[in-house]
Formats: C-alpha cells, sequence, structure tokens
C-alpha cells in the first residue's frame, strides 16, 4: 500500500470513506422524511385550523344570541351592533372554514349552519335592524339551539380529523422507519469496517510516537528514534531523534556545569570551616566566651551552608529541590525553633533586632533535618528583610487537628499578587534587600517543598507587627502522644 504523504490526507481519506455510505443514507432518509414531514404538517394544520375556525363559530353564535336577547329586552342600539359585529365575524369565520381542505360531511354541515343562520336572521329582525315581535320566544330559542347543535357538531367532525391524520402519518411513519432499518442495517457495517481499517492506519504511527516519547521522558536516549507511516509522522520521527541527540549533548553540559560550579562553590566553603575548626581548637588558640560563641556559629553556619549548596546543586540538576521522604520520628518542634533561632543570634545582635518567641511545647512526628531547614529559611528569610532595629514575631501553636507556626516580620512585607509566586524558585519579590548577601530565591521554594513532604501547606498572609509579612505552615499530621 503506497503510504499517503501526511496523516491529514490519510484522516481526510479514511472520513471520506467512511462517510460516503452514511452520508447516502442519511440523504436518502431526510428525503423521504421532509417528505412525509410536509405531508403531515399540511394535513395537520388544515385539521388545526378547521378545529380553531369551528370553535370561533360557536363563541361567535353564543355572542351573537346573548347580543340579540339584550336588544329584544333594552332596545339599545349597542347590542344590535354588537350583533351585527358578532355576524360579520361569524360569516368570516364560516368563509375561512369552507377555503380549507374539508371532507364532504363537513362541508356539508358548514353549508347548512350558514344557511340556518341566515334564516334566523331574517326571523328575528327586519331590514331596518328591527326585532320583529311575531315571532315567538320560544321559537327563537329553539332555533338557537339548532345552530349551537349543528356548530357542535361540526366541531366534532373537525376534531376527528386530527385524529384521522395521526392515524395516517402513524401508518406511513411505520413503513418509513421500515425503510430507514434496511438502509441502516446495509450502510453501518460497511461504515464500521472501513472506519476500523483506517483507524489501525492512522493511530499505529501515533502509537510509535507515543511510545518514543515516553522512552525519552524516561531518561532512555541511547536508541535512536524510528517511526513508520505517513511521510510527515517520519519526519516528526526524524525530529525527536535529533530532540534526543540535543539532549545528550545538554546533559553532557549540565554535568561539565555542575562539576565546575560544585569545585569553586566548596572549595571557599571547606577553608571557611577549617578555618572555623581552628579557632575552636583550644590548643591552637585560646579565645573567650564570647568568641567562642561567634566561633560556634561560623562553624554551624558553614555546615548549613553546606547543606543549602549541596541542595542547591541538586535542584539545578533535577528542576526541583531535593525532597527525600522525611523520616518519621518525633520531633521536638519547639526546640527546633529554639535552636534555629540561636543560630541568627549574631545577626540579631548585629542589627539590633527583637525576636519575640512565642513557642507551645509541640511534638510531631516528622523528619528534624527538613524541619529544621524550613524553620531556617523561614527566619533567615524575615532576619534578611527586617530592618535595623526592628522586630520578628515567632509562634508556634498546636490543636487537636494542626500544628501552626507563624514568623512575622516588620519589613516592607510582600505585595499581594506576589504572594503565591515567592514560592516559585529562583523567583525574588520587589521588596529592598536589608542584609549584605543577597540571596537566590530558593529558600520558600524549599520551605514549600518540606512543608509539602510533611503533608503541610504554607502561605503568605499579613503580619501582625502592623507591616511586613508573615509565613503561615500548617502540618496536619497527627502530633505524636
Amino acid at each position: 500500500m503506497r503510504r499517503p504523504r501526511s496523516i491529514v490526507r490519510l484522516i481526510l481519506i479514511g472520513f471520506a470513506a467512511v462517510a460516503v455510505p452514511l452520508i447516502a443514507a442519511v440523504v436518502t432518509a431526510v428525503v423521504q422524511v421532509d417528505r412525509l414531514a410536509q405531508r403531515n404538517r399540511v394535513a395537520v394544520l388544515d385539521a388545526e385550523n378547521a378545529t380553531h375556525e369551528s370553535r370561533a363559530l360557536i363563541e361567535f353564535l353564543t355572542t351573537m344570541e346573548r347580543s340579540l336577547g339584550q336588544y329584544g329586552v333594552f332596545r339599545d342600539r349597542d347590542f344590535y351592533l354588537t350583533y351585527q359585529d358578532a355576524r360579520r365575524e361569524f360569516q368570516s369565520a364560516a368563509q375561512r372554514l369552507g377555503a380549507l381542505n374539508l371532507n364532504a360531511i363537513l362541508r356539508r354541515q358548514l353549508a347548512e349552519l350558514v344557511q340556518a343562520e341566515a334564516q334566523l336572521n331574517q326571523a328575528v329582525l327586519t331590514s331596518s335592524g328591527d326585532p320583529i315581535e311575531a315571532t315567538s320566544p320560544q321559537q327563537i330559542a329553539d332555533e338557537w339551539a339548532a345552530l349551537n347543535a349543528r356548530s357542535r357538531s361540526i366541531l366534532a367532525e373537525s376534531s376527528k380529523l386530527i385524529a384521522s391524520h395521526a392515524s395516517r402519518a402513524k401508518d406511513m411513519s411505520t413503513d418509513l422507519q421500515r425503510t430507514l432499518l434496511l438502509q441502516a442495517a446495509a450502510a453501518v457495517p460497511v461504515a464500521v469496517l472501513l472506519a476500523v481499517v483506517f483507524v489501525v492506519l492512522i493511530t499505529r504511527p501515533l502509537r510509535q510516537i507515543e511510545s518514543e516519547i515516553r522512552r525519552l521522558g524516561s531518561g532512555e536516549f541511547a536508541a535512536s528514534v524510528s517511526v513508520r507511516g505517513p511521510r510527515d509522522l517520519e519526519e516528526l520521527g526524524s525530529r525527536l531523534d535529533w530532540l534526543r541527540r540535543r539532549i545528550l549533548e545538554l546533559e553532557e553540559q549540565k554535568t561539565t556545569f555542575l562539576r565546575h560550579i560544585s569545585h569553586e562553590l566548596k572549595t571557599p566553603l571547606t577553608t571557611l570551616r577549617e578555618g572555623s575548626e581552628l579557632l575552636l581548637d583550644d590548643e591552637a588558640r585560646e579565645l573567650n566566651a564570647e568568641q567562642r560563641e561567634i566561633a560556634y556559629i561560623m562553624r554551624d553556619s558553614g555546615v548549613q551552608l553546606q547543606r543549602l549548596i549541596e541542595d542547591l546543586l541538586e535542584f539545578g540538576r533535577t528542576q526541583v529541590p531535593r525532597v527525600e521522604a522525611p523520616q518519621r520520628a518525633e520531633v521536638a518542634l519547639d526546640q527546633v525553633v529554639r535552636s534555629a533561632l540561636e543560630g541568627q543570634s549574631l545577626v540579631k545582635t548585629a542589627k539590633a533586632l527583637t525576636i519575640d518567641a512565642r513557642l507551645a511545647p509541640t511534638t510531631l512526628k516528622g523528619d528534624q533535618g527538613q524541619l529544621r531547614i524550613l524553620v531556617d529559611n523561614l527566619l533567615s528569610n524575615a532576619v534578611k528583610y527586617t530592618p535595623a532595629h526592628g522586630r520578628i514575631m515567632v509562634s508556634l501553636a498546636a490543636d487537636d487537628t494542626d500544628v501552626t507556626l507563624e514568623v512575622a516580620d516588620n519589613g516592607p512585607g510582600i505585595d499581594p499578587d506576589e504572594r503565591t509566586r515567592v514560592f516559585e524558585p529562583f523567583y525574588q519579590g520587589r521588596a529592598p534587600y536589608q542584609g549584605h548577601v543577597q540571596g537566590t530565591g530558593l529558600g520558600l521554594a524549599i520551605a514549600r517543598q518540606y512543608a509539602e513532604a510533611h503533608d503541610g501547606s504554607i502561605d503568605i498572609a499579613d503580619s501582625p507587627l502592623g507591616q511586613g509579612a508573615c509565613v503561615r505552615v500548617r502540618f496536619r499530621l497527627p502530633r505524636a502522644a
């Protein structure tokens, strides 16, 4: 079988092949149904009009009888005019009814009604419109009763027209349904068979492309991409193979970059850590209490910086922070927060910050290392944006269902339109920095990853200090007993 030039052409050919028998069946059905519907529509419309006009005859006769009786009693000319108007409407309705396609019975009944009404009019009124006194009231009442009976007979006969047309339409519909079923029984199997053939022809190369994309997505770049089918899909397969080769090149470049940046970052960090260890060596140098405290802070900060650099490198490798499954163990979260606050004591002293800590004793199951990094990132962020002599408030509370940690500052705050974006990796808000070292935009991103790893959530709220920002973390995990 000759391959088509494009998948679009193959789809069009398949569509046309499947549609031809169905279109033929549909066109035939539409023509037959339209013919039947037109015939039934005309018949039903005539029957409906006949019924409507028949009811109108009864209404006008009733109005005529009432107006003529009132005119005979009160001799009020207005009643006479009402009678004449109703009589003209009666005659018009009779003419409209006679113009319809009626059967012989209806035409005969209509003619008798019109003739009887004319005779009654001559019997009760003179040519000038005055009542004829010689006519007895009983005779007039009998004549009106006869007219009403004739009009109701016409209405009954008109109603029979609808039932007759409905029965005829039902018979014709049954015959048409039988014909359409035979046509469908012949056309549908042919269309289904053609559809199956073209579905196989169309979906086979698409499944090949899907399989190759899944293979590339899983990181298998060794084998080349090969697709058989229409020429445009084969060309798409060639482009996927080019993409595979390009990804391999980029992976090699990324590996080289990470190797170099890892060396460049860790070399000065090693020097800093060795220097802090030498300062803490009593045999190398004697330090007073304040100097030793500063040296301990430098050493701990170096360890933390090394861990953060490793997370940054892992983030650059996978485009997401490395978040291992937390090791579930009982963690005293209030002690973790206090330890993190002690790590910020040097910066606190340098900027003369006031830190108000309200920590309720709280124990939960989680990973102490990840929770410590989360708290450190929130505190570092608050310290960085808090001006000198500013204030930071840290609160930790727990209830029956949640553990809530809030870190608030009175810095410049976060604009409402940035409150969701600040958790994106490498995004840094418009607020000015209050520190000497500009951040990487990963602190809150990593904090969100660790919060979600503990089945928690993190968001930005208004600071309770009047201005600034408040980062709120909720852990929705059962606390330890």
